[in-house]
């Protein structure tokens, strides 16, 4: 009987067998693409899906705290700078003090005028045109020590002051008069020295709050000029400041005295007042009356300087018996040569017309350089520039 052989496993499958071992050592990812093999596309798809999710998950978790922290650190700054920027009402109703350094929104363009005020405020110009150069001193000047003593008030058998203190001036016979007054004077000390350097008789009103106001008087009347004080009065622009110790509407009547015996209080030797600016005060009859009773109880004029055409200066003083008169020309609303030589020529009409003109002006550089050319001829021309007195007296009849 033949022997069987022993079956052998062909060399293939043993070679098969042997690599097997090596194969499973491939790591996970091979694992994987087994399974990937034996799954369906959609389960490994899901499972795919659940793992990226599970990882991203992860991630955000580490690092979710400090990016929330910033973000909201971004989020709350602009906040924070809005509020300061714009605060609500019931925001500084409740944090007081504490917003008031936050900068604050522009403030919104201002109103214009009413309709009624622009002529106020354009007649003005000249007015306040002092303040260009030196503002007024700050409020208040009130306690100061007064440098001259008041002039008592003009007894029956006196002259009254306007007469008393008149300039003396050549008698202008039949020419048509012009009175030169020069108002602000003493707020610039270098435009008061120039202006009593003029040819007398120029009439210079001297500012109540000028710190020389008494020497300036001095120093003018000795050259021959006539003397007023220049008293300042609200005008209608509230943002305007007209000086220290003005007289404001609504005011306490014995304030209004007070100011005014201040003010007449700081020079002698003139012959009345004018207002500087005053726009609003001089259309206030309740104050403009405290003034002028005081005016007539010195023996004073008042000269109104018609910075507004609704002044109701001129007419209460004749009301009750005031010496007075009224501007008719301002002689340098435009500060130049060319329009003080206008204005000059205007005065010259009116004084043709009505037999005289009172011309207000400054002490500014353009005005005086034109005033001293203008003065030299002034007669050959046919006027006679006079003191403001010499009108008055030749208007009124009166002697002296």
């Amino acid at each position: 009987m033949a022997k069987r052989k022993k079956a052998t496993k062909p060399k293939a499958t043993r070679s098969a067998s042997r690599a097997r071992p090596a194969a499973r050592g491939g790591g996970a990812l091979s694992v994987l693409r087994s399974a990937a093999g034996l799954l369906p596309s959609g389960v490994m798809l899901f499972a795919i899906g659940i793992a990226l999710g599970f990882g991203i998950g992860v991630a955000l978790m580490e690092l979710a705290p400090p990016l929330l922290s910033r973000l909201q650190q971004q989020e709350a700054a602009p906040v924070a700078a809005k509020k300061a920027e714009s605060p609500t009402p019931a925001q500084l109703a409740e944090n007081g003090p504490d917003i008031v350094e936050a900068p604050l929104a522009a403030a919104p363009a201002p109103l214009p005028p009413p309709v009624e005020a622009v002529t106020a405020i354009a007649e003005e110009g000249a007015h306040q045109s002092a303040q260009i150069e030196t503002p007024p001193p700050a409020e208040p000047i009130a306690d100061a020590p007064q440098v001259a003593a008041l002039p008592a008030p003009a007894r029956e058998h006196d002259l009254p002051l306007w007469l008393q203190n008149a300039a003396a001036a050549r008698n202008p016979g039949d020419l048509p008069m012009i009175a030169v007054i020069l108002d602000d004077v003493g707020v610039a000390p270098q435009n008061a020295e120039m202006a009593i350097d003029l040819p007398a008789p120029i009439v210079l009103s001297i500012m109540t709050y000028a710190e020389n106001a008494a020497s300036l008087a001095r120093k003018a009347q000795a050259k021959g000029h006539e003397i007023m004080v220049h008293m300042p009065m609200q005008p209608m622009d509230s943002a305007i400041n007209p000086g220290p110790n003005a007289l404001l509407v609504g005011m306490d009547p014995a304030e209004i005295q007070r100011r005014v015996d201040w003010g007449l209080g700081r020079l002698t030797g003139y012959v009345g007042f004018n207002n500087h600016m005053g726009s609003r005060f001089t259309q206030d009859v309740e104050g403009m009356r405290i003034v002028l009773a005081e005016a007539k109880s010195r023996g004073l004029l008042f000269l109104d300087s018609k910075t507004i055409a609704g002044s109701i200066g001129d007419k209460l003083a004749a009301e009750m018996g005031v010496v007075h008169i009224a501007r008719d020309v301002f002689l340098d609303d435009q500060i130049s040569e060319a329009g003080v030589a206008r204005q000059l020529a205007e005065a010259e009409a009116i004084a043709r017309k009505q037999g005289y003109a009172v011309a207000i002006g400054h002490p500014h550089a353009a005005t005086i350089a034109v005033l001293k050319r203008w003065l030299r001829d002034t007669r050959e021309r046919g006027f006679a520039i006079v003191p403001l007195t010499t009108i008055i007296k030749k208007r009124e009849g009166v002697a002296g």
